[in-house]
């Protein structure tokens, strides 16, 4: 199988261009800053690397409206992070937010990211709307449990990591599968890989954060305990990228899992979820 080249940063950040042309003139600034916020479209590019894996087509016109839905859908979770914050009143720092903007600009962003998939060719939508849906779920769940769980103190750190930069790459993993129209055991190996990428991307940036830095979420972590959750995590997407490669050329998801792509840059913001 030829390897079709993936979708780069470039190709996702126009289409966001696209999407956010009007944010200005809606008055929702905090749309655009939280976007352009990440180095990299490393949640997007990961749906390109599913779907290239699977398929000979390197028309990005496919993939393309899902990686950016995404990649939208990564904003509104960065946003909504550092909204729990502000409200939850655990500390005041430079990402404090004003709630009515904040909330505005995340009804901006949840509605874009579903928008996005409408466009997606020869795929029914709901098959992607369900895979958003799904991982929306987990990641508020995850949210509510933290800020506002009377059981938040002793909440596990590396459980809330897996619920949410977790179910993200699950869910960008699956949907580049889902374009590609595998069948179910395939959908499973592609979450394995893209929850245990991701949360092991994710413990990096929590790991490497200058520590005289605001910490959103997460401000106590065990080091050691992490690093340990990490390496089981590595373990799971390293067997299921095992599993796939008997059926599947995984040439270029493996060059991605070992690209410096897929490590979340440190010394950036304060952020825990990149």
């Amino acid at each position: 199988m030829t390897d079709p080249v993936p979708l780069s940063s470039s190709q996702i950040d126009r289409q966001l261009e696209s999407v956010l042309s009007d944010t200005e003139e809606a008055g929702l600034p905090l749309v655009r800053e939280v976007l352009q916020e990440p180095r990299d479209r490393w949640y997007g590019q990961l749906v390109g690397h599913a779907y290239a894996s699977l398929t000979d087509t390197q028309d990005p016109e496919i993939v393309l409206p899902a990686a950016t839905g995404v990649e939208l859908l990564r904003g509104y979770v960065r946003l909504r992070n550092r909204l729990f914050v502000t409200l939850s009143g655990k500390g005041i720092h430079s990402l404090t937010l004003e709630p009515a903007p904040a909330l505005l600009a995340g009804d901006y962003l949840y509605t874009a990211a579903f928008t996005s998939l409408r466009s997606i060719p020869d795929v029914p939508s709901s098959d992607c709307f369900e895979v958003l849906t799904t991982v929306l779920g987990t990641i508020t769940e995850a949210f509510t449990r933290v800020y506002t769980s009377a059981e938040s103190a002793s909440y596990d750190p590396a459980t809330f990591l897996d619920e949410t930069a977790g179910s993200l790459g699950k869910g960008a993993a699956v949907l580049g599968a889902t374009l590609a129209g595998v069948d179910d055991l395939h959908r499973r190996h592609f979450a394995r890989f893209g929850y245990g990428l991701s949360t092991v991307r994710q413990v990096d940036r929590v790991l490497e954060v200058n520590p005289k830095e605001a910490m959103v979420v997460l401000p106590m972590v065990d080091e050691s305990q992490l690093r340990i959750h990490a390496q089981r995590r590595q373990d799971d997407a390293d067997r299921a990228l095992d599993a796939l490669s008997k059926t599947t050329d995984v040439t270029g998801l493996t060059s991605f899992t070992e690209s410096k792509e897929n490590r979340a840059n440190p010394g950036g913001n304060n952020e825990t979820f990149d």
